[in-house]
């Protein structure tokens, strides 16, 4: 409802009506009693209203080893179950620990959008042991399976956008010569980048590099979380109203259409040949996956698809975009790990004798893949990982019970800078993995998509954990080689690394930030 829709209704007395007893309706539904249980003796930490939890969270994981704490987040407070319990909860399906309706309900998906449809964070199964979840269909899961399993197929159109999107973002700069270095605003531009590489394999080319397509995937994710906590300023039984008010939520709508309209023609027209040629050639990208495997009317569904592609962003942009942007600001925070990042860079290059980066010329990053792991590990994107709502009474084995309908999570951030865990945690060691996997047995662990460590959790673990990590692993070291070996960055003289934002229980890094930036010799 928009100003003049409103207008409409004061001079309407039947449309004015409709809406009276709409607003009746939804007063009656919130006024009546829940049957929610409260969790007894789980101590609250921090005070409703805080800015963040992260005090409340190291607090909270040194005390309570072996118990609950709450933390009374915005809109719906949070239960910190300790790790020890996470062998309990890992596999347990979305009808028993849901994370849809956990992010449905804390940033309401029902008006938002987020949440609602969500291929990509559901746990992911092979199709012939999948057990679908409450919400999720055949193409849910499946996508997931294609994207990891064609990662080797699409490095080639990786590095074909990673070189148009950095020339598009960053170009060429002064170089050596010049004493000139150029400020660039580093989230912004990586942004930037990370939505081009990963629209490419998602929507393919040409339509990744339409900038009506990038401005609503971009904007999708920011909108929906900034229109979530606007109309979380208005009590509820207003929100089925309120929602057409706050420009946000109106942008998220008009993404989707925008984005339809781009998509709908591209689903047309593979329906047509897929129907006239039995030996077309499907392309591999995120669209036709959906088309594949979805069931029933879902896979023609052009609004299916696009909201799919949308929520899509949410993870695939912005979370990567975030440890990426980290993991420079650790780098010119830290300098004297660039040359070494660099020497390795050239020498697995020379060794392979390729232009090109393939799977298992990438393996052999070791401190690359190292430092962003240590980076991850000192700043993630969320402190708490498992977000989860219980849609059962859950009883743990020490006698805990989790009524149903208590959002649950663990301490990952306060969990990876445990001393138990690492020596010297709370120091940054870029190489810090590096060596634990130089020791006998350990090849194949400490990699920064593991999800097997006890120390480290915040891609989630067993069956919820998160299937874009690899995806999302590839494009951040192929973005990082390229910035590396044709350019030189650092912090601005004198200025210390620039300060993340603390929200709730999220870590942001700056989005002011310069880094500078200038050419290496004449590459």
């Amino acid at each position: 409802m928009d100003a003049p829709l409103l207008q409409a209704a004061l001079r309407s007395p039947e449309l004015l009506s409709s809406i009276l007893v709409l607003l009746a309706a939804y007063t009656i539904r919130f006024l009546l009693p829940t049957r929610t249980k409260k969790l007894d003796n789980s101590p609250v930490l921090g005070a409703p209203g805080d800015a963040d939890f992260h005090a409340a969270l190291d607090e909270g994981y040194n005390k309570y080893k072996d118990s609950t704490f709450t933390i009374p987040t915005a809109h719906h407070s949070m239960v910190i179950v300790p790790p020890r319990f996470l062998d309990e909860i890992k596999a347990l399906p979305e009808n028993i620990l849901s994370f849809q309706k956990q992010v449905s309900e804390r940033f309401l998906g029902r008006y938002t959008g987020l949440g609602v449809n969500d291929t990509l964070v559901h746990s992911v199964k092979v199709r012939s042991t999948l057990s679908l979840t409450v919400g999720q269909t055949t193409d849910d899961a499946i996508s997931k399976v294609d994207l990891t399993k064609n990662i080797g197929y699409i490095l080639n159109d990786l590095q074909d956008e990673v070189n148009y999107a950095v020339e598009k973002n960053i170009g060429n700069l002064p170089g050596l010569t010049d004493p000139d270095w150029t400020p660039l605003p580093l989230y912004h531009m990586l942004s930037h980048l990370v939505a081009l590489l990963s629209s490419r394999i998602f929507v393919g080319y040409p339509l990744n590099r339409n900038e009506t397509w990038l401005r609503a995937t971009l904007g999708y994710t920011l909108d929906g979380f900034k229109g979530s906590d606007k109309l979380w300023t208005y009590p509820r039984v207003l929100h089925p109203i309120m929602q057409y008010f706050i420009p946000e939520i109106r942008n998220v709508h008009k993404y989707i259409a925008d984005g339809r309209r781009l998509i709908d023609p591209i689903m047309k027209e593979r329906r047509v040949a897929m129907r006239k040629d039995p030996n077309y050639e499907k392309p591999s990208d995120m669209i036709q996956w959906i088309i594949d495997n979805s069931d029933g009317k879902n896979g023609e569904d052009t609004n299916y698809v696009t909201q799919t592609q949308m929520l899509i962003s949410v993870v695939a942009i912005h979370t990567t975009t975030m440890t990426m942007a980290q993991a420079v600001f650790d780098m010119v925070a830290h300098p004297e790990y660039i040359e070494p990042l660099r020497e390795e860079l050239e020498r697995v290059k020379a060794e392979d004798s390729k232009d090109t980066w393939t799977k298992a010329s990438i393996a052999k990053l070791r401190k690359m893949d190292s430092f962003i792991k240590e980076s991850q590990r000192f700043r993630p994107p969320g402190l708490v990982t498992m977000n989860r709502k219980c849609e059962i009474d859950l009883k743990l084995s020490n006698g805990i019970i989790l009524p149903k309908g208590t959002h649950i999570g663990v301490a990952a951030g306060a969990n990876a800078l445990d001393p138990d865990f690492n020596e010297n945690a709370s120091e940054f060691d870029g190489f810090r993995f590096e060596k634990l996997r130089a020791r006998s047995g350990n090849d194949n662990k400490y990699q920064f998509v593991s999800t097997n460590n006890a120390d480290q959790l915040h891609w989630g673990v067993g069956t919820h954990a998160c299937p874009g990590r690899f995806f999302a692993g590839y494009e951040i070291k192929l973005l990082l080689a390229r910035i590396l070996l044709n350019y030189d960055i650092k912090l601005q003289s004198g200025m210390e690394r620039p300060k993340d934002i603390a929200r709730d229980i999220r870590v942001v890094p700056n989005p002011m930030a310069e880094v500078l930036f200038r050419n290496r010799n004449a590459q």
